[in-house]
This record gives C-alpha cells, sequence and structure tokens, in this order.
C-alpha cells in the first residue's frame, strides 16, 4: 500500500485512526482543588478564631514581662501510625499535556490527572518484615496520569505518513488491515489500580527476599534508559549486603514477569507469579563519603541481553550545579520477533540537576534508540516506537528539562520539556511539554499532628 502523505496536524487515512474528542470535565479538578485547598483554609481561620487575648496583659517590650523560659529541646514527633504503617506517597496531580509526532500529528492535547498511594504495613517493630504496596491511576505499565479532557490517544496516529522502510510498512498495514489491535490504548477515565503488592522479609541484615508485585530495581539508573516509573514486574527477588565481602554495597538477583503491559491491576495478573520471563543482576555502591554512586545490571527480557551502567556524582563546589548523572545500555544481540529481525542498540543520557530554596530542576540530553520498543516482545508495537521507557522520552536523540516550585509545603507546581532535535526516525513524541500541580496529601494531613 503507498504512503499517504498528509499535512502537518492531519490525522491519517481511517476514521480507525482519528483521534475522538471527548466532553470536559470540569468536576474532577475542582474536586481536587477542594480537598487540598479546603483544610488548610479552614484550619487557619480556626487557629485564628482559638487565640486568646487578654488586653490586661502587658505589651512584651515591657520590664513587668518576665523572659521566656528556654525551648525545651526539639524531639523528633513519632507519627500516630509509626508502628504498623510508613506511608511514602499519597498525593494527587493534574498536569496539561501537549506533544505531536515526527509529522506533526497532534497525538496529546488534554488534561490528565495522577493518583498515587504507596508505603509499607510493618509486621514487626524493626521493619524487618513487611508488606509493600504501591497504587495509582492510568491504565498502562508507562502511564500513571489518565485523560479527564481533550482528545484521547491513538495509537494509530500519524502511521500512514510515519518513515517507514517497505518491509516495516507492509508489517504495520497488515495489522491494520486485519484489524489487529493486541492492546486498548484507551486512556480516559480514572481508574485506580494495586500496581505493587509484595513481600519483604529480611531475617539477618546481609539479606533480604521480595515476593509478589516487586518494584523495578533501577540502581542509579533513571526511567530514561531503563524502564518508566510507574511500570510493574510479578516475581522475585534476593539481595544480598555485605559490602567487606561482596565489595559492592549490593548485589540483587530478580526472576520476574514483564509484561501485560495494558494490564496494571495485580490481581488481574497474579498468574504471572508463576512465569518468569526477565532476569536480573544489579549492584550498587556509594563511594568517597556518599559522594560517588555507582550502579550496573545485566538482564535478559524475552531474548535480549542489555547491560546497564550509572553513576551520579556530587558537586557542591561548583555551586551552580548539584551534581552530574550519567547513565548508558547496551543492547547486545538481533532478535526475531513475530518472525520480524530486530537489531542491536545502545543509547545514553547526561544531565545535571540543581536545587535553590523551593526550585529545582535539571537539563539533559539523551539518546534512545529507535528499537527501544523491542522490550514490548511485539512487532507492531516496536515498528511504530512505542516504548516501555519513560512516556514522556520515548526514541529518539532529544534534549529535555523539568523545573518545579514548591508553593507551599502541600503544593508543588511543575513542568517539562523535551524536543527531538536529531535522527530521521519516526517518533511519536518528537516534543512534547507538559505542567501542573502536584498535591501532598500526606503533607496536608501532617499539617497538624502527624498521621503518617
Amino acid at each position: 500500500m503507498p504512503i499517504v502523505h498528509e499535512r502537518r496536524g492531519h490525522l491519517p487515512l481511517s476514521r480507525r485512526w482519528s483521534l475522538e474528542r471527548s466532553p470536559i470535565k470540569h468536576s474532577t479538578l475542582l474536586y481536587t482543588l477542594a480537598l487540598a485547598l479546603a483544610p488548610q483554609f479552614f484550619l487557619a481561620q480556626q487557629l485564628a478564631y482559638a487565640a486568646p487575648y487578654d488586653e490586661s496583659a502587658p505589651p512584651a517590650s515591657s520590664p513587668l514581662v518576665k523572659p521566656p523560659a528556654a525551648p525545651a529541646p526539639a524531639t523528633k514527633e513519632k507519627a500516630l501510625t509509626d508502628r504498623w504503617l510508613d506511608l511514602t506517597e499519597m498525593s494527587e496531580s493534574q498536569r496539561y499535556r501537549r506533544s505531536y509526532d515526527q509529522n506533526g500529528a497532534d497525538l496529546f492535547d488534554n488534561g490528565q490527572q495522577r493518583t498515587a498511594l504507596s508505603g509499607r504495613i510493618k509486621i514487626d517493630k524493626q521493619d524487618r518484615y513487611f508488606i509493600g504496596f504501591r497504587a495509582e491511576s492510568g491504565r498502562f505499565f508507562n502511564w500513571g496520569f489518565a485523560d479527564y479532557c481533550g482528545h484521547r490517544f491513538s495509537y494509530y496516529a500519524g502511521l500512514s505518513t510515519a518513515k517507514f522502510t517497505p518491509a516495516e510498512l507492509a508489517a504495520v498495514m497488515a495489522a491494520v488491515q486485519a484489524g489487529t489491535k493486541p492492546y486498548n490504548f484507551d486512556g480516559n477515565g480514572w481508574n485506580f489500580y494495586m500496581r505493587d503488592l509484595y513481600g519483604s522479609a529480611t531475617p539477618i541484615k546481609q539479606l533480604t527476599v521480595e515476593f509478589g508485585s516487586i518494584p523495578i530495581e533501577r540502581g542509579v539508573s533513571s526511567e530514561i534508559t531503563s524502564f518508566d516509573d510507574d511500570g510493574f514486574i510479578a516475581g522475585e527477588r534476593v539481595r544480598l549486603r555485605d559490602a567487606k565481602h561482596l565489595g559492592v554495597d549490593e548485589i540483587s538477583f530478580t526472576s520476574a514477569y514483564l509484561g501485560d503491559i495494558t494490564t496494571p491491576n495485580f490481581f488481574a495478573r497474579g498468574n504471572r507469579l508463576s512465569q518468569s520471563n526477565y532476569r536480573q543482576v544489579a549492584a550498587k555502591k556509594k563511594m568517597m563519603h556518599d559522594r560517588l554512586a555507582l550502579s550496573g545490571e545485566y538482564n535478559w527480557l524475552i531474548g535480549t541481553d542489555t547491560l546497564r551502567e550509572a553513576a551520579t556524582v556530587k558537586v557542591p563546589e561548583l555551586k551552580a550545579v548539584d551534581n552530574f548523572h550519567v547513565e548508558l545500555y547496551q543492547r547486545l544481540n538481533d532478535i526475531t520477533v513475530n518472525g520480524f529481525d530486530f537489531a542491536s542498540g545502545n543509547g545514553f543520557s547526561l544531565s545535571t540537576a540543581k536545587k535553590a530554596g523551593p526550585v529545582s530542576g535539571d537539563v539533559g540530553y539523551a539518546s534512545i534508540d529507535p528499537r527501544y520498543g523491542i522490550y514490548t516482545d511485539d512487532r507492531f508495537l516496536t515498528v511504530v516506537g512505542f516504548t516501555l521507557n519513560g512516556d514522556t522520552y520515548g526514541t529518539g536523540k532529544r534534549i529535555y528539562s523539568h523545573l518545579s516550585y514548591q508553593l507551599t509545603p502541600t503544593i508543588t507546581a511543575f513542568g517539562f520539556y523535551t524536543h527531538v532535535v536529531a535522527g530521521d526516525d519516526y517518533n511519536y513524541n518528537k516534543q512534547g511539554l507538559n505542567a501542573g500541580i502536584k498535591f501532598d496529601l500526606k503533607a496536608l494531613v501532617n499539617s497538624g499532628r502527624r498521621i503518617f
């Protein structure tokens, strides 16, 4: 089938490839704002009304007033649930996302929300045995945000004018014409799923065993060259900590199943605990009084052999930046998926970060090979560039930058920008921009006596 070229921003050939519009739902945003702001407003009023006022009291500067006693040494206030619960995150985020692909077709132009709750339920006082959990909104492996206004994401968008080889285009068109749609990428609507749920046991300080839907071990690497922060696996892991004999701070061994990328709910993919398509050996080490952090790993996934290395070095002497971060990966072998041959590849990311008071941010450059989607184990998704690393990055040679500003102890404004600056491969996220607000509901609850 010949390639039909379309004008910038136009949708592809079939209505099946169109971006559907959905009505704006204002209630979601209003409820979130009310939830985050109302308790602070009314708490401030109550404190003001409750403060006693004694007209007969002499002013503070009067000689009749005795100097106040020295304050008692501050003690760390324990949470009411400290014995049983360690809540690491309880937040609600709202953002606007805008991005377009290599052909100028709009893929995202909508409002999105993310709800997150994570932590551990402690079985013993020493926290050697616990149940870890992480629940998030979003319907995909690499997406914790869900659309609530604007058009829906369509993975068919732009394919009619994508720059594929004749063989690649034939594979894509054959899948489309046959009605093949192996994944449902409809991102509209709020969903809340248990992505991680696992048990952890540390019978001795040198050994930890984890089992269940466990977090992905990335070491010092980020989601740019590894897997999305929202991702999940199901299986088991053993951690060994004995720097004196191992030469590193920790070595971990993981055997798990990575897949079911549109099934984040662990209760719907629990059967994967008896299967394994992902194995990893990873090591971590800190040096120079924690100034330098290093990590390395080897993982095998659906027949691919991949090495990853990363390092972060703190440089407070420079004043202008706090640290430098470098991460690399090498996919060592070619692989055949569904009768299609894909070559090996490699990539990297370089970045630097700075925090100054309430403002923090970073800037970096990343290069991710165009076949990074091979980890989906799907020919169609690999060809169209759908990857399992951070969904705001994807493939390509790109610049990127994050910026955040903490408005209050409970509210943070954030923004992100990225743009592909080199390469001619099809990329569904050639330019991306998002900006929004994050409400730290844990900090909001703890504005009085600590609960978590």
